[in-house]
């Protein structure tokens, strides 16, 4: 083995990750040709500097040598289909059950969404659906499937809301009822604005291969963004505006407006309502005069009805959105937003339900503080139906 031929530090834990990344017949090969370029075809070398199994990368320098490709026991009779793929009609009921009790969790430290759905009571309510003991898995399994598709139980300690509103409990059975209606042409979406981007050298709390060195205070920032999303919960699509200007309401209506503007004609026709769901934020809440009467416009303009379902205080992590934005804060971590072109460009790639959200940009500036007269109020009041029962939670406002 010569020395001109032995890999560096850096080029070893490149080979590394690719290796990591491959599978089978793919992994071998690959491994198969490093030992072969490195480290003249020596399985125990390749084993001491790159950590790989030293059997495997003899069967891979066998399959190089020969082109006979050893095909393992499960490859070759087909292996264990995965309860989901053997039952696609119980494996999407229970992502709806999942769904009902998931939460993002507030710090963005993970994807994964943390449902209080157990085993046990998953099988149960499967059952009361109709679903038969041949289609359901035993409780063990229905946890590690859970887990798999993406909820974890875990008991919230510092997640837990510290303030809760005596109407909370009738709010989450209201928004569980709306969802329940059957309406094929109703569009349920979930917005929501993310905290302030700050455009320039600074670190944002991950990992990176290249230039690792940031600033060590985010002081004196001139250029920030506020994006506000939109995610169709029915197909996945998400969008996201960022915005240059400050978060108010005739931004999120004008974003809304734009999202609208971006459907196809077929889908405005066949939409029959637009149900939102959305955090009782400053900007948008059941009592703020300019967004009621921005909504209000919208809905004459586009001639559908529109349902506005709030989340209580200090609940915000159950809107569906949330768990985009954990999402994308993982995406982008360690990523040095310097331009407006580099924050946009890694807004697009990230992907929820594996979709590639749809990302614009807004230089549009806005005043703070608009709001209406009580005389203005009282017309844009008339046109609003509130729940009784929930008068600031559920509203309804229908084109005249």
């Amino acid at each position: 083995m010569s020395e001109s031929k032995l890999p560096t530090a850096s080029q070893i834990e490149d080979i590394r990750l690719a290796s990591s990344n491959m599978t089978g017949v793919a992994r071998r090969s690959f491994q198969a040709e490093m030992v072969s370029k490195y480290g003249n075809g020596n399985a125990r070398w390749a084993e001491k500097v790159f950590g790989w199994n030293r059997e495997s990368i003899q069967t891979g320098l066998g399959e190089k040598r020969t082109g006979i490709i050893c095909v393992g026991a499960q490859s070759a009779f087909g292996g264990n289909t995965c309860w989901e793929k053997r039952h696609p009609e119980v494996a999407e009921a229970l992502r709806k059950l999942a769904e009902e009790h998931v939460q993002q969790d507030p710090t963005f430290r993970t994807t994964l969404g943390y449902s209080r759905l157990t085993a046990e009571g998953a099988l149960k309510q499967l059952r009361a659906i109709g679903f038969s003991e041949k289609q359901l898995p035993c409780q063990s399994s229905m946890a590690n499937i859970l887990n798999r598709m993406g909820y974890r139980l875990r008991k919230v300690v510092k997640a837990k809301p510290q303030k809760k509103v005596p109407e909370t409990d009738a709010i989450f059975d209201n928004i569980k009822e709306k969802d329940a209606e059957a309406d094929a042409g109703k569009k349920r979406l979930s917005i929501d604005c993310k905290a302030t981007v700050k455009i320039g050298n600074y670190s944002r709390n991950g990992k990176t291969r290249g230039n690792n060195q940031a600033v060590d205070h985010d002081m004196g920032c001139t250029e920030t963004y506020t994006p506000f999303g939109i995610l169709d919960e029915d197909s996945g699509q998400l969008q996201i505006m960022f915005g240059s200007s400050y978060k108010t309401s005739d931004f999120i209506v004008d974003s809304l407006t734009e999202w609208w503007d971006g459907l196809s004609i077929p889908t405005q026709q066949n939409t029959t309502q637009i149900q939102i769901k959305i955090d009782n934020g400053p900007e948008s809440s059941g009592i703020r005069t300019q967004f009621l009467k921005r909504m209000v416009c919208f809905a004459e303009a586009i001639g559908k009805p529109i349902q506005l379902l709030y989340y209580p205080p200090y609940h915000s992590k159950y809107n569906p959105i949330e768990r985009c934005w954990g999402i994308l804060e993982l995406h982008w971590n360690g990523t040095k937003l310097t331009e407006t072109k580099t924050m946009l460009k890694w807004a697009g790639t990230m992907a929820w339900k594996g979709i590639h959200p749809i990302i614009s940009l807004s230089q549009r500036v806005y005043d703070k503080g608009v709001k209406l007269t009580q005389k203005a109020m009282k017309e844009i009041e008339a046109k609003l139906e509130r729940n009784p029962l929930l008068p600031k939670w559920d509203i309804l406002i229908r084109p005249t």
